[in-house]
């Protein structure tokens, strides 16, 4: 077999060994092609060599574009370390051989027991390549001595400083997680170079250079667990507890139960209690405005039990701690606060609060002077002391302390009595207001201020519009008074007489009764309209109508043919003659007419026809001529009769009878 084929050959059988032996979480499986000679990972591809005298690897673990492996069974391959199962690779079967558990270094072949993150295991010797999550590197004490040692032995345990997780000469960082403190990286090129729920991310090494290192992924927890090293080697950090007031820092480290909790205490703001509460290295350090005040109270109030303000619910009290109890609050005075050696609270520079006085003074510390003080301003309200005040000629003024229980404007003395001027005298806000009273409530009182002269007109109308009333006004309250008059009144109606002052008979009410006296309008006058007006009396009003007349003999008129005429009205007088009569006749026309008017008509005339109307009847007889059988209804005249003086047209009856002779 050439040397070729014996290399491809154990490289298998070796690759063959590793597959049974624990590897790095998530780390890729080394493959090897029998054909070519060579070995590959996924990460990269190292070419066989003999040469194994510089021999390097990266702490990624991925192999150096100069190294070469030997042919001692360690050439080229990844190695994924012994597993539980104690299946050895090509360094031997366990126990003793590369990566077999071990206790210490009597129990390897190798004659090295090495710490690693999956336990103790026995050390493999390496020209440049490892299995996942080993790397390999020289740990001899001067003599070159490459093993495969773990790279992420000291991942995720606490840690300070970048020496803390740096063992074996892996790079490893300090890597800081935050308020939980800082936590050992490990080197990487990518994502896959680290465990799961791992991350290959950017970290700053001690020169400020950017470098890969394995780190938990945010949202998958931001403690670690400890290894069986970190508990053993018993590694610590700080952790910080931060808040408004500062920040609180106290070590966490590994022991036999695991990570400890942070014990940092939550900042707070700094009072007198010889700590030092917000963390900042100084005690009783208080801030500038802590408050400080002396209060005082007065003998009143709940007095239930406190012992601090807010245990006192009624409005106004505080809480007496010298007492104990709650009492109505006088006022705080503020003063600058101190500690004692003690820690206790000193307030110095404050006063002692008091009731307010009218003194130009806030005696009771409530930032406010002589606030309980105050001047009506009218229509500008309660004016405090200070204020500006004063209206009209006392414009200008000031509320000003009188005394040291009242408020006045200091500018009052201006005012005097109201003149019509246009100014306002009496420092009340108005003008002219009261210049021209006259004391009379029933007048309005009324100036002119350019001509400084004063008119009072009557402002009240006390006229009840009732005739039998005497009406007048109280010039004190301005009320009507509308008293009861006896006698003759006028009720307004033109067409009473005698009207006099009375109860009215339904109402009660005296008021003016109307007269039973009544106008005579008559004027005899066909031509007007003769009516009483109530507003203007007796009116005769010209009409423009007909009278009616007739000049015949009044036994005659509308008797026959005769009928009245007219006469027409004008301006109230008749005009002209009678038209349109008709008057009697000296004799009769003989046209069935009554002419002369007398009720008979044609009287002396001839008769020329019969007109007969037959109501129904039947007719039968015999003449000598004709046998007459006849139904007759009524009818006109009917038949004609000749051969005499007259011709006559009959009725039908009479013309029979003219046939019948």
């Amino acid at each position: 077999m050439n040397s070729a084929s014996f290399r491809t050959l154990a490289t298998l059988i070796l690759l063959g060994a590793l597959s049974g032996c624990g590897g790095d979480e998530g780390g890729s499986k080394p493959t090897a092609t029998a054909d070519t000679g060579t070995a590959s990972e996924d990460t990269g591809e190292g070419e066989v060599s003999d040469n194994t005298d510089t021999a390097t690897q990266d702490d990624a673990g991925g192999a150096q574009d100069s190294g070469a492996a030997s042919d001692t069974g360690s050439s080229g391959q990844t190695d994924g370390g012994a597993s539980d199962a104690g299946t050895a690779d090509a360094g031997g079967a366990c126990p003793g051989g590369d990566n077999c558990p071990c206790t210490d270094n009597g129990a390897c072949n190798s004659g090295i027991c090495l710490d690693t993150h999956e336990g103790k295991r026995c050390a493999k010797k390496c020209t440049d390549t490892c299995a996942s999550g080993y790397t390999c590197k020289d740990i001899g004490d001067g003599t070159p001595l490459f093993y495969c040692v773990s790279s992420q032995l000291t991942l995720c345990s606490p840690c300070q400083f970048n020496s803390d997780c740096q063992v074996n000469g892996v790079t490893s960082l300090c890597v800081d997680y935050g308020a939980e403190g800082k936590f050992c990286g490990s080197p990487c090129k990518a994502d896959a170079d680290c465990p799961t729920d791992y991350t290959c991310a950017d970290e700053k090494d001690g020169a400020g250079k950017t470098v890969k290192q394995c780190k938990r992924k945010e949202g998958k927890g931001q403690t670690c667990a400890c290894s069986d090293w970190a508990k053993a080697s018993g590694l610590e950090t700080e952790c910080v507890t931060s808040n408004e007031f500062g920040s609180c820092k106290a070590k966490r480290k590994c022991d036999s139960a695991g990570l400890t909790k942070c014990a940092a205490k939550t900042p707070a703001s700094e009072v007198c209690n010889t700590l030092d509460d917000d963390c900042d290295g100084k005690t009783d350090n208080l801030a500038k405005d802590f408050p400080c005040t002396i209060k005082a109270f007065e003998d009143s109030g709940s007095k239930s039990a406190c012992k601090a303000d807010g245990d006192c619910k009624t409005s106004g009290e505080a809480c007496d701690t010298g007492s104990g109890t709650c009492k109505k609050l006088i006022g705080s005075c503020p003063g600058k606060a101190a500690c004692s050696d003690k820690g206790a609270l000193l307030c110095t520079g404050a006063a002692t609060p008091k009731p307010e006085v009218c003194n130009n003074t806030d005696d009771d510390c409530d930032g406010k002077t002589d606030e309980d003080f105050a001047w009506d301003g009218g229509a500008a309200g309660k004016l405090i002391v200070g204020q500006a005040c004063g209206v009209g000629v006392c414009a200008g003024g000031k509320v000003a302390c009188d005394g040291t229980t009242k408020a006045i404007c200091d500018s009052l003395g201006k005012s005097g009595k109201e003149s019509c001027d246009g100014l306002d005298n009496d420092c009340n806000g108005k003008k002219d207001d009261a210049a021209c009273e006259d004391n009379d409530a029933c007048t309005e009182d009324i100036c002119d201020a350019t001509a400084k002269t004063c008119s009072n007109k009557a402002k009240v109308d006390c006229d009840d519009n009732n005739v039998c009333t005497n009406d007048s006004c109280d010039k004190i309250t301005a009320k009507c008074i509308n008293s009861d008059h006896q006698g003759s009144c006028d009720d307004g109606n033109a067409c009473t007489a005698s009207d006099k002052c009375g109860k009215h008979p339904t109402t009660g009410k005296f008021t003016c009764l109307p007269g039973t006296d009544k106008p005579k309008c008559d004027d005899s006058n066909p031509c007007t309209d003769d009516i009483c007006d109530t507003q203007k009396g007796c009116q005769n009003k010209p009409n423009s109508g007909t009278q009616p007349c007739y000049t015949g003999a009044k036994d005659t008129k509308n008797v026959g043919e005769c009928k009245e005429g007219k006469s027409l009205c004008k301006d109230g007088k008749l005009q002209g003659a009678c038209t349109d009569e008709v008057t009697p006749k000296a004799k009769e026309l003989c046209d069935g007419k009554d002419h002369t008017c007398n009720g008979v008509k044609d009287e002396g005339c001839a008769p020329k026809a019969v007109k007969v109307t037959f109501a129904n009847a039947r007719v039968a007889g015999k003449s000598g001529k004709l046998d007459v059988d006849i139904l007759v209804g009524q009818s006109g005249a009917v038949g004609t009769s000749s051969g005499s003086k007259y011709n006559l047209r009959l009725g039908f009856l009479a013309w029979l009878k003219t046939l019948a002779k």
